[in-house]
């Protein structure tokens, strides 16, 4: 099916399911300034911004349902480098973030940031690595923590932003310590495939 609104990244590092990681952190979550869709979304874009350094934030996408996309914006838009797509033209996000997977031209190094089974089962299918929001904001946030102890302690590392490196070593280090739920997800996902393979030869 050919759709108005593609994915426009190929080659993405992260691909976030922006309400999802919303409603899964208490720091960027419900109880954002405005009380508002509007305000929860670009609360998260701050944070997002703020916290991943300008390259980093450039290999990201944010996707988001197409309920209330902003009015004077296209359903895709970079925002300082960020891409941050609505999934206007698609039955919900979830959709559009399985059509984002299939197209990675590198799986491999894809970290998709969702707490949908769905969208977890889409990811591993194709070698991608999937992580719970609120595990990966929780992580984020640790790893900024630390970042920002070494800097007041050594001045000569003034940058408290993470970079691609560093987020590539933890998510390394977390994909080792989540391998026994992993290997249950890709247990499953063969289920599902085989269940639909005997489905097809009937």
């Amino acid at each position: 099916m050919n759709r108005p609104n593609p994915p426009q990244s190929t080659s993405c590092l992260f691909l976030i399911d922006g309400y999802n990681l919303w409603w899964a952190s208490e720091e960027i979550g419900p109880d954002n300034e405005t009380g508002t869709l509007k305000g929860a979304r670009e609360s998260l874009v701050h944070w997002l911004l703020e916290t991943l350094t300008p390259e980093l934030a450039a290999k990201t996408v944010l996707v988001f349902d197409a309920k209330n996309p902003p009015k004077n914006r296209t359903s895709i838009y970079n925002h300082q480098g960020l891409i941050v797509h609505f999934a206007v033209g698609y039955e919900e996000a979830d959709t559009l973030m399985e059509e984002y997977i299939a197209l990675h031209t590198a799986p491999r190094n894809l970290t998709v940031v969702s707490s949908d089974h769905r969208v977890q089962r889409a990811a591993k299918r194709r070698r991608a690595q999937a992580i719970d929001s609120n595990l990966w904001h929780q992580r984020i946030n640790h790893e900024m923590k630390a970042k920002r102890a070494t800097s007041k302690t050594d001045r000569s590392k003034p940058n408290q932003k993470l970079t691609e490196f560093e987020v590539t070593a933890w998510l390394q280090n977390f994909g080792l310590e989540q391998q026994g739920a992993s290997e249950a997800l890709q247990a499953e996902i063969e289920h599902e495939l085989k269940s639909k393979h005997r489905r097809r030869r009937r």
